[in-house]
Parts: C-alpha cells; sequence; structure tokens
C-alpha cells in the first residue's frame, strides 16, 4: 500500500522537519529620550483597564492518497481566541477557547469539530515566590504543554509526550483532556541570579484528575510536583511527577480506583541569537497486582538556530 501526505501552511505556522521556523529577534535595548510626560486621555485610561483580547489562525491542505481512500481538504489546523485581563493590582485572569483541534474525539455528532474551553482561570499574584492559580488551566507536565504554546512551538505538531502522555486524562485512558484540569496551583520563582533570571521555578497542583469543563466522578484528586532549575543564562533542567488514580471500565467497584503515574524530565539550552536545543523523555503508566493497564512513553530531540528572524530545526521524536 503505497501512501503520499501533502500539507501545505496558509496561514500560521507550519513545519516540515528538517524545517524552518520563523522567530522574532529580541532587540537590543536603546535609551529612550527624554520627554514631557503627559497626562492620558479618558479613552486611553479605558483601554487600560480593558481585557488584552488575542488569537491566532494555523490552516492548511491536506492530501492523503492510499489503496483504500483518498483525500483532499482544507484544513483549520487550530484556531485560538484569548482574553487577558486583571481583576485587580495583583490578580488577572485567562480565558482561552478553542475551535478546530483536529483531535479525534472532540467532534459533534455531526463529526464537526467542536469548540472547547482550553483555560479559565484567575492568578493571584502574591508576590514573584510564591502565586496562587485557580480554576481550569494548563498543567505543568512537561515544557511543550506548560511553557510552550502552539503560537511559540518550533514545529507545527506536539510530540508524543503532548499526545500520549500530558493530553491522555487518567480519569478514562482513551479520552484526551487537552493538557488541562480544574483545580488549583501554586507557583513561584525564586533565588535571584542577578543577571535577569531566577534559579528556580516550582509548581505545585491539586486538581480533579477529571475531564476538562466537568466535574469530578470520584473522591481522588490528582498531584502534581513540578521544579525547573537555571544553573545559568538560556539552560534550565525541568521534572514533573504526576500522581492520582481513576475508576477504569475493568474495575468492577466505583469506590475502587486504579493509580496512574506520570512523569516527564527534560532539558533546554535556547540562546535567543544562537542554539535552540531541547530534550524530554516521558512515561505514563498503570499497574495492578503486576498488570500493565496503561503503559506509555515517548521522547524527542529538537535542535535550531536562530538565523535572524529565522529558526531552522530538525526533530526527532519517538
Amino acid at each position: 500500500m503505497k501512501m503520499r501526505k501533502f500539507y501545505a501552511l496558509l496561514l500560521g505556522s507550519a513545519m516540515l522537519i528538517p524545517t524552518i521556523a520563523y522567530a522574532e529577534p529580541t532587540p537590543e535595548p536603546a535609551a529612550e529620550p527624554q520627554q514631557a510626560q503627559t497626562e492620558k486621555t479618558t479613552w486611553e485610561k479605558i483601554l487600560e483597564k480593558l481585557p488584552k483580547v488575542s488569537g491566532y489562525l494555523q490552516s492548511g491542505w491536506n492530501y492523503t492518497s492510499n489503496d483504500a481512500k483518498s483525500t483532499s481538504s482544507f484544513q483549520a489546523k487550530r484556531l485560538r481566541l484569548i482574553l487577558d485581563g486583571k481583576v485587580g493590582e495583583k490578580v488577572d485572569f485567562r480565558l482561552q477557547i478553542e475551535a478546530f483541534n483536529g483531535i479525534a474525539g472532540s467532534t459533534n455528532g455531526n463529526g464537526q469539530k467542536n469548540i472547547q474551553v482550553m483555560d479559565a482561570f484567575a492568578t493571584w499574584k502574591i508576590m514573584p515566590e510564591f502565586k496562587v492559580r485557580v480554576g481550569q488551566f494548563y498543567t505543568p507536565l512537561g515544557y511543550e504543554n506548560y511553557d510552550i504554546s502552539p503560537a511559540t512551538l518550533e514545529t507545527v505538531d506536539f510530540s508524543n509526550i503532548v499526545y500520549r502522555i500530558a493530553c491522555r486524562n487518567p480519569y478514562e485512558y482513551n479520552f484526551v483532556d487537552y493538557g488541562r484540569d480544574l483545580g488549583i496551583m501554586v507557583m513561584g520563582d525564586a533565588f535571584d541570579s542577578g543577571k535577569g533570571f531566577k534559579y528556580l521555578h516550582y509548581d505545585v497542583a491539586l486538581t480533579n484528575g477529571s475531564l476538562p469543563c466537568k466535574d469530578d466522578t470520584n473522591k481522588s484528586k490528582d498531584i502534581y510536583l513540578s521544579a525547573t532549575v537555571r544553573p545559568f543564562k538560556n539552560f534550565n533542567v525541568k521534572g514533573t511527577f504526576n500522581w492520582g488514580e481513576y475508576t477504569g471500565k475493568d474495575t468492577k467497584s466505583p469506590d475502587t480506583y486504579n493509580p496512574m503515574t506520570r512523569y516527564v524530565v527534560g532539558a533546554w539550552y535556547n540562546n535567543p541569537k544562537g542554539l535552540d536545543l531541547r530534550a524530554e523523555f516521558g512515561q505514563m503508566s498503570s499497574n495492578i497486582q503486576g498488570k500493565d493497564l496503561v503503559k506509555e512513553t515517548g521522547a524527542y530531540v529538537i535542535a535550531g538556530w536562530h538565523a535572524g528572524k529565522f529558526l531552522p530545526v530538525t526533530r526527532w521524536r519517538n
């Protein structure tokens, strides 16, 4: 059986491997001329208080040919609408809606791709070392699910760590949760290096372990422990551990839960004017009396070089 597949970028960012991505250069700070301060108009003051609206669309064309069936279709891979605003001096919020996500199982009865609420959370920034986030948020499981968005990802697709591990909810093995969950998370940055970065970032979260936009169906909660250590500029090492329980299809009693563990470890060096090198390894497993109910592993290595406004990259993933 022969299969040929072509994907062309129409709008957004897309990537073949090896390929070229577009990245904004980091401008050198320039001395600002001394100007007389002018009082802001009423309209400018109103605009400052309004939420910031942003978003993006990634679209393309997909052609598939094989012995069974051939298809040709324009696609909208991702459509995101983002609303960021402030409730007070130290409290801000985010609302993110996605359509055309292209993930199997997220369509309605007619096979149309559903609109999904991705993020709906508020963050209380008590101090840089201690912040509290409440609502539905992206979990700190790996770089790609937490530190990178589809708009800043070097390639058009995430790695299998995201698709097979971070987005596979323990609530039910084959359900997709988009790497999001409802709960509460404390986080912060500590130990100032004096060189424009903090040595440590941490995240500790307690979540439902259920599906986004849905109440928990059992008494168990998921726990996330994550730490990112930055020993020097442009380089960090990250590790995240997640433990939870879910009611599987093979569980006879609704009060009997299957344990689930997930972990992701990785390292990242990213010089805005040079090398971009990142690698991660992750595993998800559930074992009852020596029997593997769930066992997934994923890994990838990505390497690129910032060449002005472009980022040529190559990637290996498993």
